[in-house]
């Protein structure tokens, strides 16, 4: 009775042991596997490879992989089954069909801009340069930037004048109105100018209209006849005529005076 009581300690004792080694592995697999998910991302050209975390073993990881011990050792060149944390094995080689990376395209390359001016004769007063509207050469315009640097083009007889090799930022085009002419927009144009662009700006001028001149009325000339002028002797008439009136005025009042001077004596 005393030995199979000592068999059935023994026995039972030798179970719970097993049990807490198993429990311990399966929690200690577990744990490895949890590490292992963290380096198993593959790369781009299909192969897996693993960083040995503190806990990992090669069955561990050939469980967690789908994979053999011996598999791994060979991929790796193990003689043992000694592994260093940090150590990095490779769980698959390249992938003969795996996608390769897309390359990042180049920039485009930077290039400065143009700014692009004229004049023009605006005949319809719009402000937009149209078939049979001629171009006015030899204008003079101002081209300033942000900066107070400034330049002047000369307008062509043809097409616009160009300002090449532009950085970007604000710029100023102004002119005056030529001789003759009279703007039917701004003399003042603001624009931005971006890299690797090419902006054109014209000017238009109308032809001014001429002041119509009064014609003078003309005078008529004095009638003549046989050399006499008969306007000095209406004059000479009119005077004569103005001395006989007052003389007879002075009479009537002295006439009147004298009867009054008889009637109170």
């Amino acid at each position: 009775m005393r030995r199979i009581g000592g068999w059935l300690l023994g026995g039972g004792l030798g179970l719970i042991l097993m049990g807490i080694a198993v429990g311990s592995l399966n929690g200690w697999e577990r744990r490895a596997l949890a590490q292992a998910q963290v380096t198993a991302t593959p790369r781009p050209d299909g192969s897996i490879v693993h960083t040995v975390e503190e806990g990992d073993t090669l069955f561990g990881l050939a469980l967690l992989y789908g994979t053999t011990v011996e598999e791994i050792k060979a991929l790796n060149g193990l003689g043992s089954d000694l592994l260093i944390v940090g150590q990095e094995l490779l769980i698959r080689p390249p992938q003969s069909g795996a996608a390769s990376p897309t390359p990042t395209p180049a920039p485009a390359s930077q290039q400065p801009g143009a700014l692009c001016t004229g004049a023009f004769e605006d005949r319809n007063g719009n402000e937009m340069k149209e078939d049979g509207e001629p171009w006015i050469a030899g204008i003079s315009i101002d081209l300033i930037d942000g900066h107070g640097w400034k330049t002047t083009l000369i307008s062509g007889a043809g097409q616009p004048v160009c300002a090449r090799d532009l950085a970007p930022g604000y710029y100023v085009l102004a002119v005056e109105s030529p001789a003759g002419y009279q703007p039917s927009g701004p003399t003042r144009r603001d624009i931005w100018l971006p890299r690797n662009a090419e902006a054109t700006l014209l000017f238009g001028f109308q032809l001014r209209a001429a002041s119509a001149t009064p014609t003078p009325s003309p005078t008529a000339a004095p009638v003549t006849s046989a050399g006499v002028d008969y306007s000095q002797i209406g004059e000479g008439l009119l005077l004569g005529a103005g001395f006989l009136a007052l003389l007879l005025i002075g009479g009537v009042v002295g006439y009147w005076m004298g009867q009054q001077r008889a009637r109170a004596r």
